[in-house]
């Protein structure tokens, strides 16, 4: 069933995705707070949509066409990375705090490594490759906006409660997705964006984030200029990756 699906259209096959994705995990954080634990259920829906993506890869020899594999990059193209790290520590850039106990915060750590993978799987691998069939620049830049707007569902969804907050993280998204479509075809690899996403979400396990609630606008321009130049500068370096 799902290969017939996948070969009908890859773009709708993505999408559905995204859609069971964005509906499935809204619904599992209520079920959360509602258990007092904070995300507890998410993490088996991740880990069950994860295997059944990974599975069906398996299945049809996808995982390069996704690009899961090492990074195939020059050992100088290491640079390319310095702002992926700065992008994972913005959650500590205001300090490090301990919100709940040791057990709430490993479950929420731990379901926000999940979200990484996932959205990086579903953005960056599914839908990216589905529209660059058509055209690479497009799926970049669409994929890449897609991503940031995703992001409003937090105010739906209960996990926000902070539109200014949300209305910040719709553009630094979006530059963050940039960047890291960027270096996904540079090291034609998807790994390097999955471990970035995860960590930046895990880190927010320990952020203060009152500190960073009172310069939220500041820190979204640092990271929507840390992602746009970086990219500009990978795009420029390599050329040919939006030419393939």
């Amino acid at each position: 069933m799902l290969e017939r699906f996948y070969r009908k259209s890859e773009v709708w096959f993505a999408v559905a995705f995204i859609i069971v994705y964005v509906a499935g995990n809204s619904f599992m954080l209520q079920l959360s707070r509602n258990a007092g634990i904070l995300m507890v259920y998410t993490i088996p829906f991740n880990i069950l949509l994860l295997g059944i993506l990974f599975l069906f890869m398996r299945r049809n020899n996808l995982f390069q066409y996704y690009c899961l594999n090492a990074p195939k990059c020059k050992s100088s193209a290491v640079l390319y990375y310095i702002p992926m790290v700065l992008i994972a520590s913005v959650n500590l850039w205001m300090g490090f705090r301990f919100k709940m106990d040791a057990f709430h915060s490993a479950v929420y750590f731990t379901a926000m490594i999940l979200t990484g993978i996932a959205e990086e799987l579903l953005f960056r691998g599914l839908l990216f490759r589905a529209m660059a069939k058509d055209s690479m620049k497009s799926a970049v830049i669409l994929t890449s906006i897609l991503f940031g707007m995703g992001h409003i569902v937090n105010l739906f969804n209960g996990n926000s409660d902070n539109v200014l907050a949300t209305i910040c993280q719709l553009f630094y998204a979006a530059a963050v997705g940039f960047l890291f479509a960027a270096v996904l075809l540079t090291s034609e690899s998807i790994i390097p964006c999955m471990i970035t996403h995860s960590v930046l979400n895990a880190l927010g396990t320990f952020s203060n984030e009152v500190a960073l609630d009172e310069i939220q606008i500041p820190v979204a321009i640092a990271l929507c200029v840390i992602s746009g130049v970086s990219a500009w500068i990978i795009f420029r370096s390599n050329k040919h990756s939006m030419a393939r």
